[in-house]
């Protein structure tokens, strides 16, 4: 009886999920710098021619919406969900033939449109967005340089600034913001980043609003070089820093419990059975320029059971094979102490999986996605999945497959692949939002940004 009264339900849901767009799923191109021998900074390249926990019954996917529908080459995706309109929502890139890019949707993803952010002539990268609790947005990115660019709601002209305290050659940066209320730091903005012209030494860029008086932070990393420092901030203001130690093969962490002014101790998180002293690594999905196991940080939000709980995302060696896996862990004493590691994807076809992206949605849900290669034999054709815990990431409900056709960006002539990473964002409704790099229309460099909707 309860087995048909389950069929039943989820074919209503069906019913009006088909209505809304939903359907059911169950060492390369670094360029070089003056300063400093490890960076991310991606290829340029020439233009062509313009043309509920693990019972969970269900997870409902939008269709795959075309984001940016250019020709050349895109990679290193993010998104962020207008906490005051769900419907409303950015999305950003490397747009390698041009510059960085912003695009917007106002009908929760279905279209989308260029913004009005234009960063011509600069070659920009490393885009990362985020919105404060009022709907401003902020945009962090690099041309060279450091700079914010932030949209406060309701206008439609992006402000941008040169962050000139950021050191001489900022790398792999992203943006966080303290948006709970009664934090003693709310309001404040924090971008992550390695100085790669100070020996890739971690910080974050501090401003109280977003909007001005940026200060740099105090060097946080306390031994070997950094990349991929990523920034999250708990309910109670801590402000912590994750970052990759490809010499040590290990990933830290750090805390700041005074708004970023002043740090504790490094702890380590995980040490890496994959070789990451090479620093870029070469997997058949991504030969040409090489992946990076960089953390991805998210905290579970005030009001859910585990408030204040740190969470961290990677991806590594499997144990006992050579392909890669994703792993989680997390920490409820500041970063002091760790979980047991544990693996996300559920197949067990020694498939590659790389690129993993965490957000957290109001009620605490925890949601990860990652490129995958579990349907390709040749381990180079990838989807795009998604999983989630509503347990504080004790149990996982099994992987649901998001994209509707394959990528296959092995070799495709852009030197980049798919990028450093790509991005994922909850809304205020708790339904999630990856966004990824996507080749399935044919040619050479055809790389467009998707993403969908996806509700656990």
């Amino acid at each position: 009886m309860l087995k048909s009264v389950s069929v039943r339900l989820a074919g209503l849901v069906a019913i009006g999920a088909a209505a809304l767009g939903f359907s059911f799923s169950g060492t390369g191109g670094v360029q070089a710098l003056a300063s400093g021998a490890h960076n991310t900074v991606p290829v340029r390249i020439a233009a062509p021619g313009r043309s509920g926990g693990i019972d969970a019954p269900f997870t409902l996917v939008s269709r795959n919406a075309n984001v940016t529908n250019r020709s050349g080459a895109q990679s290193e995706t993010a998104i962020a969900v207008d906490p005051t309109n769900p419907k409303h929502l950015l999305a950003s890139l490397n747009d390698l033939t041009d510059t960085a890019r912003v695009y917007e949707s106002f009908n929760g993803g279905k279209s989308w449109a260029l913004s009005t952010l234009n960063l011509d002539p600069d070659f920009c990268y490393d885009t990362w967005l985020q919105f404060n609790s009022a709907g401003d947005a902020f945009l962090s990115y690099e041309c060279f340089d450091e700079r914010i660019a932030y949209l406060k709601h309701g206008t439609t002209t992006w402000v941008k600034t040169k962050l000139t305290t950021a050191g001489s050659s900022p790398d792999r940066d992203m943006v966080t913001v303290d948006n709970t209320a009664t934090s003693p730091f709310a309001g404040s903005v924090y971008v992550g980043y390695d100085d790669n012209g100070a020996n890739n030494a971690a910080h974050l860029m501090i401003s109280r609003t977003g909007f001005g008086s940026w200060v740099q932070s105090p060097k946080f990393n306390d031994g070997n070089p950094t990349i991929g420092v990523n920034a999250a901030v708990g309910p109670d203001g801590t402000v912590y820093g994750t970052w990759e130690d490809y010499s040590g093969k290990k990933l830290w962490t750090d805390k700041s419990t005074n708004g970023g002014s002043t740090w504790g101790t490094d702890h380590v998180v995980t040490n890496f059975r994959i070789n990451t002293t090479t620093f870029f690594i070469s997997i058949p999905p991504q030969p040409d320029r090489g992946v990076l196991p960089m953390p991805m940080t998210a905290t579970a939000p005030a009001g859910t059971p585990n408030a204040g709980r740190l969470y961290v995302t990677y991806f590594d060696k499997a144990v006992a094979t050579s392909n890669t896996n994703i792993y989680f862990r997390y920490s409820d004493n500041g970063g002091s102490t760790w979980s047991a590691e544990k693996q996300i994807n559920d197949d067990t076809n020694n498939a590659w999986h790389f690129h993993p992206a965490i957000s957290v949605s109001p009620n605490g849900t925890i949601g990860v996605s990652f490129y995958d290669t579990r349907n390709d034999s040749t381990g180079k054709k990838t989807d795009q999945y998604f999983t989630f815990s509503s347990d504080g990431g004790l149990t996982w409900a099994p992987n649901v497959k998001v994209t509707s056709a394959q990528s296959d960006e092995s070799g495709s002539g852009d030197p980049n692949d798919y990028g450093d990473y790509q991005n994922i964002a909850a809304s205020a409704t708790n339904w999630f939002a990856p966004v990824w790099t996507d080749s399935r229309r044919p040619g050479a460099q055809a790389e467009d940004t998707f993403m969908a909707r996806v509700k656990p």
